[in-house]
């Protein structure tokens, strides 16, 4: 699994339409294999889901993101986690513990509506990492 954070210095960035970067990070049999951070400054938002297309994004954590964007997201298939806030590395470490308190990372204010697509999205991570650890090879 390939996820992205929208990431502004060490923390999660408050807008994914103005953040410079975001990690991207590997995710296999529920430990990090790879990461690499990818600028996105001076990236129109179009641009920026063309990148995180191109780069086999499954998942994209932010904070804050405008609607028509995280729509056009999620009709490409890239789920979104959104409206979180905190360090990203903290975030990262939260989202792959089987039991994760999505609360925790909530942004003030966090509409209850997103805070169920959020669960949803991460309950799939979960389901990912789990698969992925009892497959034969």
């Amino acid at each position: 699994m390939k996820l992205a954070l929208s990431t502004w210095n060490d923390l999660v960035a408050p807008v994914f339409d103005v953040s410079g970067t975001v990690m991207v990070v590997k995710i296999s049999s529920g430990r990090i294999k790879t990461r690499k951070s990818e600028d996105i400054s001076g990236m129109d938002n179009l641009a920026r889901i063309n990148l995180l297309c191109s780069l086999k994004i499954e998942v994209l954590v932010c904070g804050a993101i405008s609607k028509p964007w995280h729509d056009i997201l999620t009709a490409w298939d890239i789920q979104v986690i959104s409206y979180v806030s905190g360090k990203a590395e903290e975030v990262l470490r939260s989202l792959l513990k089987k039991n994760v308190n999505p609360h925790k990372l909530y942004m003030p204010g966090c509409p209850k509506s997103i805070q169920d697509q959020n669960l949803e999205a991460i309950v799939n991570i979960n389901k990912f990492n789990r698969k992925v650890k009892h497959q034969v090879v």
